[in-house]
């Protein structure tokens, strides 16, 4: 009951950490910085600073609550939804309060991505649950910086709601080792599966950035409906890897996306449908680096979110033309498919309904 206790508190919270970011960036931020470059210039920072210290922070969590410390996971996450509450109401410039949102996003993302490793049980579907809720909370964070009407203060006190929940129910210590198994891949040396799976987690990102969604921003019930299918995406894959098999699932979603992103992308149903089966390998790919260094969860956790801010970059600094996309998306989706079939076990790890027994 505690495991899924934790993991309701941290996937809420994770809801609530993106839509209070967004609020910032998409509200406040967007609107004190007027100059197009400069805001774009701010989001590469935001996505530096809350992805990329990721693993730098995963590190230092994992020599310190492998220890006798008393810290937990929890602890960690605590101060993140502390710091992003005070980037929401600290009367400061644009780029301190992104830049408290962003650091409070990353503190916020490696206490919860540990838990989510921890308590995993040796199935991948606590994962994706966990991490499937920060595509609600971007979009509707987004939508409610538009409308202009809610109260910054409430943001706050919808954190520190947060930051009561999680010192409540999310302080257990529990044996800080994750229990994936990753012995039915066709690759089992560790640095070889390690790089496979970011080199998916890369170029599986770049393949997203460079693949444009025209009928997104045309208006907020549209922006809602490509946000859900995300968040849809990373909520199955972890229980369809733990049904189906890893390797299955993750291969056969991603080529099955590429046509559809890379042709279909500018049809709501076809493109909905290609974002869902492209984000179903999320949880796969973090939960088979995971595998790989057992007593290292945040580390895991730090590595997958690097990779992710390096691919999604690529678009800031190298434009393509139109023409390319398409190719592009289908090379990328392909090469993400070849490395997770050739890391991710074949076999799956068994029900996902014992998923979060303690």
């Amino acid at each position: 009951m505690q495991g899924k206790m934790s993991l309701s508190v941290f996937s809420l919270s994770h809801l609530a950490v993106d839509f209070s970011c967004f609020f910032v960036l998409m509200g406040a931020f967007y609107t004190d910085v007027s100059d197009v470059q400069l805001i774009s210039l701010g989001f590469l920072i935001y996505n530096a600073i809350a992805f990329a210290l990721q693993l730098p922070f995963g590190s230092l969590a994992d020599a310190l609550l492998s220890s006798r410390s008393r810290l937990s996971a929890g602890h960690i996450a605590a101060l993140g939804c502390l710091l992003v509450a005070l980037g929401v109401i600290c009367p400061l410039n644009a780029w301190a309060r992104l830049a408290l949102c962003a650091l409070g996003n990353a503190l916020f993302h490696t206490g919860g991505g540990i838990d989510s490793l921890v308590l995993a049980r040796g199935r991948y579907a606590r994962s994706g649950i966990f991490i499937s809720f920060g595509a609600l909370g971007v979009a509707l964070g987004t939508l409610a910086s538009r409308a202009g009407t809610l109260s910054p203060w409430l943001v706050a006190l919808l954190l520190v709601g947060c930051i009561i929940l999680i010192l409540r129910f999310c302080l257990q210590k529990s044996p800080y080792e994750t229990s994936l198994n990753n012995a039915s891949a066709k690759i089992n040396t560790s640095g070889v599966v390690i790089l496979l799976c970011a080199v998916a987690i890369l170029v599986r990102a770049a393949a997203g950035a460079y693949t444009p969604v025209p009928w997104k921003n045309s208006s907020d019930p549209l922006f809602v409906l490509a946000a859900l299918a995300v968040f849809s995406g990373k909520f199955a894959g972890g229980l369809l890897a733990d049904r189906f098999a890893p390797r299955t699932v993750a291969t056969a979603s991603l080529l099955i996306s590429a046509p559809l992103l890379a042709f279909g992308n500018g049809q709501i149903i076809v493109c909905c449908l290609g974002l869902f089966l492209f984000n179903v390998t999320t949880a796969v790919s973090l939960c088979v680096i995971a595998s790989q260094l057992p007593r290292n969860p945040g580390l895991s956790f730090g590595l997958t979110t690097l990779a992710l801010f390096l691919g999604s970059s690529l678009s800031f600094f190298w434009a393509l033309p139109e023409s390319l996309r398409p190719a592009l998306t289908l090379l990328f989706v392909a090469a993400a498919a070849l490395c997770l079939f050739l890391s991710a076990p074949r076999q799956a790890t068994g029900s996902a309904g014992s998923l979060t027994k303690p």
